[in-house]
């Protein structure tokens, strides 16, 4: 256990490049938390509340919450124009054993019809992320180590995570950068630094019948100094609401979903990850839980914009 925390705090701590973001396995009803150009393609506000559990019983194992909301800004007078603006706003708080980080970012995306049901925009989160350790909870051979000197928190700005995202009624297809600027962290770790991320996701609704549909998707995520991590995802749905589904991790894990909306503006998303690593004899796998608030009522079709695919 202490060596795998040892190589935890090692990712930050060293010059060596390594995966720093949260990983999410619901990303298809989570998309504005992995690409900031998503903001503003729903009908109205869109709302996501998130916890994730990552290795339950791995002690300083990874926890996630998140919420985030975002919509359109509808032009006085003119309820169907053919270009939009979207905005929004991300926040989300993550621990791994000493480590941790908050951030929250604004968010920006303007849309363009490029043809019939198909638009394409993009987008931008901007904001702060503060980094924290709790030095008192490392275990190190050598307190005097220089990566441990600095303890507490500290303020990393600006941050920059830019997207691109093209979609219609029935795909999408999306390319962001996390940690866009590589910020240096100063007064934590020795020449430690934000790493750039590439998030790829991309995923089509194919119909079986007239309320049943099939969505297959991938999420790729690429760091330096990391292996391509992939998540290949397939997805059944009924009247697009009610949907279970099973997805493939490289080396990491097979997770399985659940989506059940309830009353009238809430959808429920929850997800078991089981480990296929090597950590799995050391933990009870993973839980990640998402709400979706979509106050959305019955519109003139004439007027809605085209909605993502899936998990409105």
């Amino acid at each position: 256990m202490r060596a795998a925390l040892a190589l935890l705090c090692f990712s930050l701590f060293a010059p060596t490049r390594a995966q720093q973001i949260a990983q999410y396995t619901q990303y298809v009803f989570n998309h504005f938390s992995v690409n900031p150009a998503v903001a503003g393609s729903k009908d109205c506000l869109d709302v996501r509340l998130g916890f994730r559990k990552q290795w339950v019983g791995f002690p300083g194992s990874p926890t996630t919450g998140w919420a985030s909301l975002h919509g359109y800004i509808r032009p006085k007078g003119k309820p169907f124009v053919r270009n939009r603006h979207g905005i929004g706003a991300f926040i989300e708080a993550d621990e791994t054993g000493p480590l941790g980080y908050t951030h929250f970012y604004l968010a920006y995306a303007y849309h363009v019809q490029m043809a019939k049901d198909y638009y394409l925009s993009l987008g931008l989160f901007a904001g702060i992320k503060q980094e924290k350790i709790d030095v008192g909870a490392v275990n190190a051979q050598d307190p005097t180590d220089p990566a441990l000197s600095n303890g507490g928190s500290v303020l990393v700005y600006p941050e920059i995570w830019p997207g691109i995202w093209l979609y219609s009624k029935n795909g999408w297809a999306g390319l962001s950068v996390p940690q866009a600027l590589g910020n240096r962290i100063k007064d934590i770790g020795d020449n430690s630094r934000l790493t750039r991320h590439f998030l790829a996701s991309a995923g089509r609704r194919i119909r079986l019948s007239k309320y049943i549909g099939l969505v297959p998707s991938t999420l790729l995520k690429l760091s330096p100094g990391s292996p391509l991590a992939m998540d290949l995802n397939v997805f059944l749905e009924y009247r697009r609401k009610l949907g279970v589904g099973i997805s493939y991790r490289n080396q990491d894990a097979i997770a399985f979903m659940l989506k059940v909306p309830f009353l009238k503006f809430f959808t429920l998303g929850y997800s078991y990850d089981v480990n296929t690593s090597r950590l799995r004899v050391a933990n009870s796998n993973t839980h990640e839980i998402i709400l979706a608030i979509y106050p959305c009522g019955a519109q003139d079709p004439s007027k809605a914009i085209v909605r993502c695919p899936v998990f409105e």
